[in-house]
């Protein structure tokens, strides 16, 4: 018993192209400063937040003083560590490195670093680690990947 397919044509409403036509004439006349406008609306202000960091960000541009590149060996001092310990022992030769280099007042590592230190877990970090390091006016070293 095979089923009969049917052929009927559906026939298009010409309502249907109209209205495409008009929405395609509307997105041609938006200019780019209309959705600009547009999607300012949606956007959120920022927080206090936000707001604080980024100026504290700003301040901290301008009291640069001093600002490095460095690739610091981590490998020849973690591998004297047991394997469960070496990504701890690598950031105490990162720390060490940078506190012998820059002579700091106080040392901050950014989360960046951190996370490229233990990307690997705690038996394996990167035998090398490349690091942009700056100091503040007042003494403050600062620690980014490079």
């Amino acid at each position: 018993m095979a089923k009969k397919k049917s052929t009927s044509k559906k026939s298009e409403s010409p309502e249907v192209e109209t209205d495409e036509l008009e929405t395609s004439e509307q997105i041609d006349s938006l200019s780019i400063d209309d959705v600009a406008q547009e999607l300012s609306a949606f956007e959120e202000e920022p927080s206090e937040v936000e707001r604080e960091i980024s100026a504290a960000e700003e301040e901290f541009e301008e009291e640069i003083q001093e600002e490095r590149i460095y690739t610091i060996p981590l490998a020849r001092e973690f591998q004297k560590a047991p394997n469960w310990n070496r990504t701890k022992r690598a950031m105490k030769v990162l720390r060490k490195f940078v506190t012998r280099h820059m002579k700091p007042e106080a040392l901050y590592i950014s989360q960046e670093v951190n996370e490229l230190l233990w990307e690997n877990g705690i038996k394996k970090p990167p035998r090398k680690i490349r690091v942009r390091v700056t100091k503040s006016v007042e003494g403050l070293v600062r620690v980014f990947p490079a």
